[in-house]
């Protein structure tokens, strides 16, 4: 399988004719070679519209589309500070790192962590191990955070690590809706803003979703 010609494919038929608008998202989509951070076992799928699995353990991805869409959402630009939580093997970290961004990704998977800082060393992502839910409290708040897979709810903590005009970007349902909401969601005032309506892998550690309602 030729997967540069099948990465020209993707962004060319799937983000571009879809509102993924971000010149620099476009070209970091065009440069990463998205085949490496999913399973070997899967490559044939890395371009497809559709989640591939990270490893056999049941974490998988969001599909090429809702990355760009989510992070065309955070309006990534140079030297920003940004959260990605979820962060798997590091594709959107990578794709973020592109743009110039200061990344730090978050996984709660030792392995997948490990697998995501070699993949990422050239784009100087930051990597912690550590519950999802929990987010990255220490040090300065961020001025975007990408949640990579679907929660219950978002945690009021979560949103606290935003600086006031920052802004998160997630898909938000149960794993039993017929659909699920992404939204762009505002630091400071929090205010909600609907993305597009989608279905997306649940992220470990937000099943308490209740309590972390708006």
């Amino acid at each position: 399988m030729d997967h540069t010609q099948a990465r020209i494919n993707m962004v060319k038929s799937q983000a571009v004719p879809n509102m993924v608008r971000d010149p620099a998202l476009l070209a970091g989509m065009m440069r990463v070679p998205r085949e490496e951070f999913v399973a070997p076992s899967h490559r044939e799928l890395a371009y497809m519209d559709t989640p591939v699995p990270w490893n056999d353990a049941g974490r998988h991805s969001l599909t090429p589309l809702q990355a760009g869409w989510l992070i065309d959402a955070l309006g990534v630009t140079n030297g920003k500070r940004v959260l990605v939580i979820g962060a798997g093997s590091g594709y959107e970290a990578a794709l973020i790192g592109t743009m110039g961004a200061q990344v730090h990704a978050l996984e709660s998977d030792p392995a997948l962590a490990e697998r995501g800082a070699a993949l990422t060393d050239r784009e100087r992502v930051t990597w912690k191990v550590g519950p999802l839910a929990d987010g990255w409290p220490e040090g300065e708040k961020f001025d975007a955070i990408l949640l990579c897979g679907a929660v219950p709810a978002i945690p009021y903590h979560l949103l606290g690590q935003l600086r006031p005009d920052g802004v998160l970007a997630g898909i938000v349902g149960n794993a039993d809706d017929v659909a699920m909401n992404a939204k762009r969601i505002h630091g400071g005032s929090f205010r909600q803003e609907p993305l597009f309506d989608t279905m997306a892998p649940l992220l470990p550690g937000f099943e308490t979703g209740e309590a972390f309602r708006l």
